[in-house]
């Protein structure tokens, strides 16, 4: 039996010894849980839009969306030209109204540890020896200055400039004389002495980022088709550095005047750029992703917005819609913009949809989408947009929208969820095709050697619908739907689709629903369809009619 201080001594070390266990082999694994469990709630979602080349179409574009998960400490915000004033009048009141949505991202984006560049070039002097200052100066290199580069991308060399700036863009009716006024930046924009950076030298930043581990890169500001994309710090240049590079679409503007060719309203020229710089030079996101809520929009921006809402895969609404969207930019006046899902038809993220946020300031709401569930609160905000009477334009599969043929679970909120239990489903809105399209889908008849025929029904000739169609109807490459009979008292059928050996289908209509939504379905929408001059009338005299022939100019 060992001495009571010898059987102590012999505890202490046993239990030292467990802990010791313990601390290199439990310890550890703690660490690494505490990790795995805390990383993803540290990052932040951007959800990006790209325009990249089709597959299927060389000379066309798909419109595509990706979430990165950004770790905001290896994330900078720069601020580019945000002037107190600007040599054009018209520029200098855009920024003033874009400042307290800016200066709200970027205190939003401090707080989550996120590096915030202020950059109003050539007013550097004023800021001589303000902490913010001195603290890139103190990281600065010489050689960084060799990588920079802010001449075209190669992916830019066979592009075409979307606007006219060779007047410099003043787009103020009295043309502004262009002369210096800028001094520094605007006052609304606050700049943290102990977290922020100043500078307007890419080499500089460059230095910095590298010294501080900066591997994303979001631009916002001052102007997209000038300093944004060109300035040693711009677009370009951050992609030659190789980094992940991003444009904030709805804190920026162009300098563009709306007298030059496209020959467009102002802010149309800006949606111009943006979809330029989508699709030669890098993805884009939201204020939205740090913020929620709605996008900035500037006040004078009174272009109608049609919604484009794209989730299927088999008929390349993805990119007919876009083509789609720059008609109606460039020849009748609106603002076109984009909520999209995955174009596939299963899959991981295949039953979700980015920028549903869009339905709320939406005038119109076209839906091209195929059997996706979604995450309550993003269901909502399509309930709520027809719960406001607002009109939709349904095409082709948009029948069974939010039609998943199962339940689904939602992953996201508990991996291990399983059918017995409802609570972790995404919603399904199984109705929307009865209860808004006013239709009745029921699959579709096989397919056929030959083509819909589409006739106009008769004494539906004079209809603002059907303008431009002709008399004789016209053909299509679709499966014929089947629709009948349909579901709403207040449906009003103006085409109809026949093939050899069936009764006709309805075609197109419109409906009046019980929330006094103003609604037009078509079964149509193959990708063949929109290169048929009657069918592209008809959706052109379907967002007329729907908007109101005052809203979109011919």
């Amino acid at each position: 039996m060992y001495p009571y201080c010898l059987t102590l001594d012999i505890s202490i070390k046993k239990a030292f010894r467990s802990a010791y266990f313990l601390l290199i082999h439990f310890i550890p694994f703690l660490t690494y849980a505490q990790v795995s469990m805390d990383s993803p709630m540290d990052k932040i979602a951007f959800s990006t839009e790209r325009r990249i080349k089709s597959p299927l179409d060389t000379a066309g574009f798909i419109i595509v969306n990706e979430i990165q998960q950004l770790n905001p400490k290896e994330t900078a915000i720069i601020i580019c030209d945000m002037w107190n004033r600007h040599w054009c009048k018209g520029a200098t009141a855009r920024v003033a109204e874009m400042t307290p949505r800016l200066n709200e991202v970027i205190t939003a984006a401090r707080s989550k540890g996120m590096l915030i560049v202020h950059a109003p070039s050539d007013c550097i002097d004023y800021y001589k020896g303000h902490p913010a200052r001195k603290r890139v100066l103190k990281y600065s290199s010489k050689k960084y200055e060799k990588r920079i580069d802010n001449s075209i991308l190669d992916s830019e060399k066979d592009a075409v400039w979307p606007i006219d700036q060779s007047d410099e863009g003043c787009d103020d009716a009295i043309k502004c004389q262009l002369v210096k006024f800028s001094k520094k930046e605007i006052e609304g924009l606050l700049i943290d002495e102990e977290k922020d950076a100043i500078s307007d030298s890419g080499a500089e930043m460059a230095a910095l980022f590298d010294k501080k581990g900066i591997k994303n890169v979001i631009l916002t500001g001052v102007h997209t088709n000038m300093c944004i994309i060109g300035r040693t710090f711009g677009l370009r240049s951050m992609v030659r550095l190789g980094k992940n590079v991003m444009l904030m679409r709805d804190m920026t503007d162009a300098m563009y005047n709306s007298k030059m060719h496209p020959v467009v309203n102002h802010f149309t020229g800006v949606s111009f750029m943006v979809e330029y710089i989508e699709k030669y030079v890098c993805p884009t996101i939201l204020s939205t992703d740090l913020l929620g809520g709605k996008q900035f929009r500037f006040s004078e921006d009174k272009r109608p917005l049609v919604a484009f809402i794209t989730a299927e895969g088999e008929y390349r609404s993805n990119q007919r819609l876009p083509e789609f969207a720059d008609d109606l930019m460039l020849h009748h006046g609106l603002n076109c913009e984009f909520a999209i899902g995955k174009p596939a038809m299963d899959g991981p993220g295949r039953n979700n949809i980015e920028n549903l946020q869009i339905l709320n300031d939406a005038d119109l709401a076209v839906f091209f989408t195929r059997r996706v569930a979604l995450e309550p609160q993003k269901m909502e905000l399509v309930k709520k947009y027809v719960e406001r009477g607002k009109p939709v334009l349904g095409i082709r599969t948009a029948s069974h929208s939010f039609s998943p043929n199962d339940d689904v679970l939602n992953e996201k909120v508990n991996p291990g969820q399983t059918k017995e239990s409802a609570a972790g489903f995404l919603s399904r809105w199984i109705e929307f095709d009865r209860d808004v399209l006013g239709g009745n889908y029921q699959g579709h008849y096989p397919v056929a050697n030959d083509l819909i025929k589409i006739d106009i029904v008769p004494g539906m000739e004079n209809h603002p619908l059907l303008k431009n169609i002709p008399v004789g109807g016209f053909s299509s490459p679709c499966t014929l739907y089947k629709n009948r009979p349909l579901s709403s008292p207040n449906d009003q059928v103006l085409l109809m689709g026949s093939i050899s050996g069936q009764l006709p289908e309805p075609v197109l209509w419109t409906n009046t629903t019980a929330n006094n939504n103003k609604v037009i379905y078509t079964s149509l929408g193959h990708p063949e369809d929109w290169k048929n001059d009657a069918f592209h009338n008809l959706m052109i005299n379907s967002v007329n009619y729907l908007l109101g022939s005052e809203n979109i100019k011919r």
